[in-house]
């Protein structure tokens, strides 16, 4: 299948938005320019645009053997990834990105780079939603090898039917294409139509959206958005 729409910032490896941190941003107070470091993470973190859901390996725990460590507990040796769910669509989101990018590289930065960068932040989605899902850990881990590699496994044919974005009490909307994280460090993009049969899939009346993935694996990916919450600029953000 011919890609519908491919976005990535061509030369950035990997961002590093790990830590889920306290407090609401500002995010509509203020231009993103003008957002802490805390706030923008918050936003890619747990946020109206992006939500995590973690899983847990707790098998580690009820082994019969000693740790390595007499001083640690079992507890030491649960293992946790964060599942970054994001909709790249949303301004918001490739703003923090953006700006993240920005505050961390400063003095590296060029001048077609940072344009390339405000480019980014202020693309318009007018044919498609994105929806991103990065798989992340404070601590590398074979849980964490095997969540990231599991999302080179997928495919678009192996996600048409289990894939889907559900607004309100409409109709399923299920994914159009799925493309592989690629080297930007964005993570695994879900593409879906915005406008289903003349109407827009999500409108302010929706409520709620629910992002709905069944990848290959035991990993059932379920996240909800609350519509009102995901206002930005006085316009809805998706």
């Amino acid at each position: 299948m011919k890609p519908l729409i491919r976005v990535f910032l061509a030369g950035i490896v990997a961002l590093l938005f790990i830590q889920p941190l306290a407090g609401f941003g500002q995010w509509n107070k203020k231009p993103y320019t003008e957002w802490t470091e805390k706030e923008a993470t918050k936003l890619l973190n747990d946020s109206p645009w992006a939500q995590t859901q973690t899983l847990t390996d707790t098998s580690q725990m009820t082994g019969q053997g000693r740790a390595i460590d007499p001083s640690q507990s079992r507890v030491a040796e649960v293992y946790s990834v964060n599942y970054r769910i994001r909709f790249l669509s949303a301004k918001p989101v490739r703003q923090a990105i953006s700006h993240l990018m920005e505050m961390k590289n400063r003095e590296k930065i060029s001048a077609e780079l940072a344009a390339r960068l405000t480019a980014f932040a202020s693309a318009d989605f007018p044919d498609y939603v994105v929806i991103t899902v990065l798989a992340e850990s404070d601590k590398a881990s074979r849980l964490l090898q095997q969540s990231q590699q599991s999302f080179y496994k997928l495919n678009t044919n192996q996600l048409v039917n289990n894939t889907y974005l559900l607004a309100g009490r409409g109709q399923r909307v299920f994914v159009k294409e799925y493309q592989p994280p690629g080297s930007d460090g964005l993570g695994a993009r879900y593409i879906f139509p915005r406008v289903v049969d003349g109407k827009a899939i999500i409108t302010p009346e929706s409520g709620e959206v629910l992002f709905h993935s069944e990848p290959l694996g035991s990993t059932v990916l379920n996240t909800r958005y609350k519509v009102k919450e995901m206002m930005f600029d006085g316009k809805l953000e998706y």
